[in-house]
């Protein structure tokens, strides 16, 4: 995982503990102070590799695998 991903992730990891379910897209972009474009093609690459699951048109719809 690179730096980047891994940053997204425990953003992800800290807003469910928080809320209870996954951040939007939005969210992301957000608290890290990214693109959302940038945060689209992190999610995406994190999907293709396994790290985590995204179910489409759903805003959402992802989680992080073993969570």
């Amino acid at each position: 995982m690179t730096e980047k991903q891994e940053v997204l992730v425990a953003a992800i990891r800290q807003f469910v503990k928080e809320h209870g379910f996954a951040p939007t897209v939005r969210e992301l972009a957000e608290e890290l102070e990214w693109g959302h474009g940038t945060v689209q093609r992190a999610l995406q690459d994190l999907a293709q590799s396994g790290k985590i699951e995204k179910r489409e048109r759903t805003a959402r719809g992802f989680r992080i695998r073993g969570l």
